[in-house]
C-alpha cells in the first residue's frame, strides 16, 4: 500500500490515544483540554504538547459535523424489562416527540461492553446528543465522547465527573420518611441492597445506614442484590431467615421478586411482614393491600433530561448540571402496623 493510502486510512487521534502517550486518564486528558482549573498546569501543558505531536483536533471537527441537526436523539436504558427503565423511556420519548424531536432506544443490559458499542453506535451516526443511564465502567468512554463535543446528559446515575450533565433522583427524603416510619416499633429492618458498582447502589446503601444509625435502629440486616427480580425474590426470603420481619427494597425489581416470595410463603403483608417497594409501578397499588412506595417521579425525571439535552445541543450551558429530583414516600397497607403504631 503506498503511504498516501496509508494516510488517507489513518483514523483521527482521540482523547484515548493522548491519554496512552501520556500515561493519564481520559478523563484527565479531558479535563486538561478544557481548561478545567483542578488540572495542575504541569500536567495540562503534558496533554497539550501530546494533542500537538498527535495533531489532535479537539471540537472543530466535532462542531463542524454537527452544525445540521438530524433532530434525532439516542437513548440508552439498562433494561427494557424494568418497569422502572421504561417509564424513565416513555417519559423522555414523550418530551421529545413534542419537541418534534425522533429517538432511538437500546437496551444495554447493564453489560458495560454493550453499553460501550451503544455510544460509539449512536456517535457514529451523529445523533443531535445522547441520553444514557451510565455504568462506572464506561466512565471513561462518556468522558471522552463529551470532551469531544458530544451533548451527553445521564439519567437515574451519576458518574465521577461533575461536569457531566445528569438527571438523578434524590434518594434521601422518601428514605428518610421509609426508615421514620419503621423506627421505634421494635421491628427488626432488612434492606435489600442495590449493586455498588452504580450510583443508585451505592447512595441508597449509604443512606439506609445513616439513616438507621442516627435514629438508633442498629439490629439491622442487608441482602446486597442487583436490580433483578431473582435478587429480590431471593434477598427477602434471605432476609426473613434473618429475623427481619420489616423490609425495605432498593428498587422496582427487587421489589417485584420480593412481592412474588412473600406471595409463595404467603405472608400477610401489613401485619406478618412490613414492606416498602421502589418506584411507582401501578402493579403495586393492585395488591391487597396497595404497597407503601418511594416514588422517584420518573416522569419529571425523563422530561428534565430531554430538556437538559436539548440546552446542550443548542450549544448552552444547563442552569444546573446535575439535577436531583426528591423522593417522596407514599404509605399505603403494606406498612399498616407502622402507621398504627405512629398514631
Amino acid at each position: 500500500m503506498a503511504d498516501s493510502d496509508r494516510l488517507a486510512k489513518k483514523r483521527a487521534t482521540t482523547l484515548k490515544d493522548i491519554a496512552r502517550a501520556t500515561s493519564l486518564s481520559v478523563s484527565t486528558v479531558s479535563r486538561a483540554l478544557s481548561q478545567n482549573t483542578s488540572i495542575p498546569e504541569a500536567t495540562r501543558q503534558k496533554v497539550i504538547e501530546a494533542a500537538e505531536k498527535l495533531s489532535y483536533r479537539p471540537n472543530a471537527q466535532a462542531r463542524a459535523l454537527r452544525k445540521s441537526r438530524t433532530d434525532t436523539i439516542g437513548v440508552i436504558i439498562p433494561n427494557i424489562r424494568n418497569p422502572y427503565f421504561a417509564a424513565l423511556a416513555t417519559a423522555i420519548q414523550t418530551a421529545a416527540r413534542e419537541a418534534g424531536v425522533s429517538t432511538i432506544l437500546t437496551n444495554s443490559e447493564e453489560d458495560p461492553e454493550i453499553l460501550a458499542r451503544s455510544l460509539e453506535i449512536m456517535d457514529d451516526q451523529r445523533l443531535d446528543g445522547i441520553i444514557v443511564v451510565p455504568h462506572m465502567q464506561t466512565e471513561e468512554k462518556v468522558t471522552e465522547l463529551v470532551g469531544r463535543g458530544v451533548p451527553i446528559v445521564l439519567a437515574d446515575r451519576t458518574l465521577g465527573n461533575p461536569d457531566i450533565a445528569s438527571v438523578c433522583s434524590d434518594p434521601l427524603p422518601g428514605m428518610t420518611a421509609a426508615v421514620d416510619l419503621y423506627a421505634g416499633t421494635g421491628l427488626k429492618v432488612g434492606y435489600l441492597s442495590g449493586p455498588q458498582d452504580t450510583s443508585t447502589g451505592r447512595e441508597r446503601l449509604a443512606a439506609f445506614r445513616d439513616l438507621c444509625a442516627e435514629r438508633g435502629i442498629r439490629d439491622t440486616v442487608i441482602y446486597f442484590g442487583g436490580y433483578r427480580q431473582k435478587a429480590g425474590y431471593e434477598g427477602v426470603k434471605e432476609l426473613l431467615g434473618q429475623g427481619a420481619n420489616a423490609i425495605l427494597a432498593g428498587d422496582s425489581m427487587m421489589t417485584i421478586g420480593a412481592l412474588l416470595a412473600i406471595h409463595e410463603l404467603d405472608l400477610r403483608l401489613g401485619e406478618e411482614l412490613q414492606l416498602i417497594g421502589f418506584d411507582n409501578n401501578p402493579a403495586f397499588r393492585l395488591q391487597n393491600p396497595a404497597l407503601t412506595i418511594i416514588d422517584q417521579h420518573v416522569e419529571e425525571m425523563g422530561a428534565a433530561a430531554f430538556a437538559s439535552l436539548q440546552t446542550i445541543i443548542a450549544g448552552e450551558s444547563p442552569e444546573v448540571v446535575q439535577i436531583r429530583i426528591p423522593t417522596t414516600l407514599t404509605i399505603n397497607g403494606s406498612t399498616r402496623r407502622c402507621a398504627e403504631a405512629d398514631q
